[in-house]
C-alpha cells in the first residue's frame, strides 16, 4: 500500500523538501551561470578596450558596454520568478548568435557610417542597461519591474540598441552571412521579448506598465 507523502507527490501536491533541494540547485545554477557571464564579458572587456587604447570608438563603445555588463553581473537582484522552459533557456542563449558575424572590408563611406552606427547604439545600448540597473538578466525572469529611464518610451530598450548596433556592423561589414545573422538574431529576441514578457504577467503590476508603454522594441511600429 503506498504511502501518504508517495500518494501526495504523485498527485502533483506540492512537497516541500523536494522544492527546498530544487531551490538550492537553482541557486547554485544561477550562482555559476553569474560566474561564467562575468569571466566572458570580463575577456571581452579586455580585447575591446585593447582597440579602445589604440584609437577605434566603436571597441570603446563595446569595452564601456563589457564593463557594464561585469558590473551588472556582479550586482544583479535574485529573480523572483526564473522561466523553467528549456526551449527559452535555449532563446536567451541566442542572443549570443552574434559572436558568428565576420569582418568585411566596406568602401570607406559605408564603413564610416556603420562606425557612426555602431557607435550610437552602443551608447543607447549602454543607457538601457543603465535604466535596467540591477533587474538586468539573460533567461525570462522577474527581477523587478523597471518603468523608468528608456523604459518610459519602449519596454525592450536593450534590444533595440542591441538591433541598432548590428545594423551599423552590416553596414561597416555588407555580407549575406552578416546579413542573415543579423535577420536571425532580431527574431530571436523577438521571442525573448514575449518570454519576458509571459514571466512578468504573473504581476498585476506589469499590466499597468504595458498599457502605459504600449510598443515592445520601436515607437509606432512594434
Amino acid at each position: 500500500m503506498p504511502s501518504k507523502q508517495s500518494a501526495a507527490n504523485s498527485a502533483g501536491i506540492y512537497n516541500p523538501a523536494s522544492a527546498a533541494v530544487a531551490s538550492r540547485w537553482a541557486r547554485r545554477l544561477n550562482s555559476l551561470q553569474d560566474a561564467l557571464l562575468v569571466v566572458v564579458s570580463a575577456v571581452f572587456f579586455y580585447y575591446q578596450a585593447l582597440g579602445a587604447i589604440e584609437g577605434s570608438a566603436v571597441n570603446a563603445g563595446f569595452a564601456a558596454e563589457q564593463a557594464i555588463l561585469v558590473a551588472m553581473f556582479l550586482t544583479r537582484r535574485r529573480s523572483r520568478a526564473t522561466s523553467a522552459r528549456p526551449i527559452e533557456w535555449l532563446i536567451a542563449a541566442g542572443g549570443w548568435l552574434p559572436l558568428l558575424a565576420r569582418p568585411h572590408e566596406a568602401d570607406s563611406s559605408l564603413a564610416i557610417a556603420g562606425a557612426i552606427t555602431q557607435v550610437g547604439g552602443l551608447g543607447l545600448t549602454c543607457a538601457a542597461m543603465l535604466s535596467l540597473g540591477r533587474s538586468f538578466g539573460v533567461v525570462a525572469a522577474n527581477r523587478g519591474l523597471k518603468v523608468h529611464g528608456l523604459y518610459r518610451l519602449v519596454r525592450h530598450p536593450v534590444y533595440l540598441a542591441h538591433t541598432v548596433t548590428f545594423i551599423g556592423f552590416v553596414m561597416a561589414n555588407p555580407t549575406p552571412w552578416n546579413a542573415s545573422i543579423g535577420v536571425t538574431t532580431l527574431a530571436v529576441q523577438v521571442f525573448r521579448m514575449r518570454a519576458e514578457e509571459r514571466v512578468l504577467a504573473a504581476t498585476s503590476e506589469y499590466d499597468d506598465y504595458r498599457k502605459q508603454v504600449r510598443w515592445r522594441l520601436l515607437p509606432g511600429v512594434y
